[in-house]
């Protein structure tokens, strides 16, 4: 069988390559597919410790089974039909981002902006996304946190590129009937964000 194995930020520069078509025998798990990679590309096993697994935009276990056509997701631990759930190389327009989650029957609309900070040295920030499996995961954020904090709407939006300093990089608003839904709401999907939508960034 055969599968595409797609890489990503550091692991792309180590390969020199942005994806590998692999051929395996019927019933390869992923730990097999790694063991095949490593013996073309010895340097990836160093960072195997932190690399994460995915299969057709899911996360997976080393054990995991593959089958012919997969799509398989090399990615370094990670730091994009509903409203505005979106990754994008424009600029954010932080308006519609609040309007995307303004309700009438919300007393309260919290917006949080990440943006590239002037650390010494700092001239930029790259992002770079695997945008498919981010938007995946930012729509169960979505509807994790209104189970979760009762909110009522949620929005985010992540930039893709090179940012220079001062740049909006995130955005996201919720919507609540009261402040302090919103105000937790927003808190925890952005930390989530940070740990599990595949979105890295560069110093430049």
């Amino acid at each position: 069988m055969q599968v595409t194995v797609k890489f990503f930020a550091t692991y792309r520069e180590v390969v020199g390559r942005r994806e590998l078509k692999v051929e395996l025998e019927d019933g390869a798990t992923l730990r097999d597919l790694r063991g095949v990679i490593y013996a073309s590309h010895p340097r990836l096993k160093g960072f195997e410790e932190t690399m994460l697994l995915a299969v057709n935009q899911e996360l997976a276990d080393p054990g995991a089974p593959l089958r012919d056509g997969d799509e398989v997701a090399l990615l370094p631990p990670v730091s994009g039909g509903t409203p505005l759930i979106e990754v994008q190389r424009k600029a954010i327009d932080v308006e519609s981002v609040v309007d995307a989650v303004h309700r009438l029957d919300a007393g309260a609309v919290v917006l949080f902006l990440g943006t590239v900070r002037a650390d010494p040295g700092v001239k930029a920030l790259d992002y770079e996304v695997y945008r498919p499996m981010a938007v995946k995961k930012m729509e169960g954020l979505r509807s994790a946190a209104k189970e979760k904090f009762r909110v009522t709407e949620i929005a985010m939006v992540h930039r893709t590129g090179r940012l220079p300093l001062g740049e909006t990089s995130v955005a996201i608003a919720c919507s609540a009937p009261h402040r302090q839904e919103a105000f937790r709401a927003c808190e925890w999907a952005m930390d989530e964000l940070k740990k599990i939508v595949p979105v890295w960034k560069a110093e430049k």
